[in-house]
């Protein structure tokens, strides 16, 4: 698990430090204030030896550019790539270190590109992320690189990282993630007996549900009809509950980052949202970083590490309330008995 994390240059972050990480954090903050990105970075630092994440983290978003050289800068803060991207932190039990390194870099192509009409004009400059991976006093190098202005294929180089297992394992729930994606870790959960812990939650907001299935590529599911209906029928409120447990299931012995955690979600429903959260992590041995500022889940989630079944989770849990001070981003730490007492004389945290 991620002990402590530091950002420099990444997005709309100069600078972003914290330490003392739990294994549940929740991150809050005032919109724009940086909360994604501190997630997206996260994601970055888990893989730092993939240079293709550097660019496909942005797509959940929509967050891309049709120019190769205003693509491959977009994380860079400021869009302006004269300062290089620097993630750093410490993690695991002993503490292991990891630190990386993100710079652009343009030149002249090797390939001439002729001009196709009289103005002459025609792109010659290769376009190239440079990534630097120091990871437990091991350095691994890898780019991605653009030819041209050309978007539509990017070379990937990653000589001897190829070959490194990565140690950090990490999914990454963003706040558009296609449904699709479901259907197959779905099919992993079933494989593996996982579903009647899901079920049981779902029950709490569907009492008739008896099973879910898949069939012909569909999450299907069985609510005492005639036949089995779509899971879509039931709502974004079931689906981001499944979503939420499966990736749980898959991120086992890793980490899980869950930006929005209870969009959709009705009131009522987030009381079970972290029941899900809190028992999932504890059984699966996951690290989860999630994001929100919705102050009925704050209850729900000070409600939940209430009750018996998961007070040994109150000492590993944190919340954090992001800052933002020109262009520095501090965090504000609150363990249990802090996060309790804020909410429990409503003193806003937010």
């Amino acid at each position: 698990m991620i002990n402590e994390f530091n950002i420099q240059n990444f997005r709309g972050i100069q600078a972003f430090h914290v330490t003392d990480l739990g294994q549940v954090n929740l991150l809050l903050g005032y919109n724009n204030c940086g909360k994604s990105s501190v997630l997206d970075a996260l994601f970055l630092f888990s893989g730092a030896t993939n240079p293709r994440l550097s660019i496909s983290v942005n797509w959940p978003r929509h967050y891309m550019s049709s120019l190769a050289d205003e693509m491959l800068k977009l994380n860079f803060y400021g869009l302006n790539p004269v300062f290089p991207i620097r993630l750093s932190g410490g993690y695991g039990s002993p503490e292991k270190t990891r630190e990386l390194t993100i710079s652009y870099q343009e030149r002249e192509s090797e390939i001439m590109n002729l001009p196709t009409d009289s103005s002459g004009n025609a792109a010659t400059k290769d376009f190239r992320l440079n990534l630097d991976a120091e990871i437990d006093h091991q350095v691994y190098h890898s780019d991605l690189q653009i030819k041209g202005n050309s978007t539509s294929k990017a070379e990937v180089n990653a000589p001897g990282a190829e070959s490194y297992q990565e140690e950090l394992k990490c999914h990454y729930i963003s706040s558009s993630d296609p449904y699709s994606n479901n259907v197959a870790l779905f099919s992993d959960l079933l494989r593996n007996k996982q579903e009647e812990a899901l079920f049981e939650d779902l029950r709490e907001i569907e009492p008739s549900l008896r099973d879910i299935v898949v069939a012909n590529n569909n999450l299907m599911v069985d609510v005492g009809l005639e036949k089995r209906i779509p899971i879509q029928v039931l709502g974004d409120g079931i689906r981001k509950l499944i979503s939420l447990f499966i990736y749980l299931f898959q991120a086992r012995d890793g980490i899980l980052l869950v930006d929005e955690i209870d969009n959709g979600l009705h009131y009522k429903s987030m009381p079970i949202l972290w029941k899900s959260v809190l028992r999932g992590a504890d059984k699966y041995n996951v690290q989860v970083f999630a994001t929100t500022h919705n102050i009925d889940s704050l209850k729900a989630l000070n409600q939940m590490l209430q009750d018996e079944t998961f007070q040994s989770m109150q000492a590993r849990s944190r919340v954090f309330t992001l800052r933002k001070t020109s262009d520095c981003l501090t965090a504000v730490k609150s363990t249990y008995p802090q996060f309790r007492h804020l909410i429990n004389e409503e003193i806003e945290i937010r």
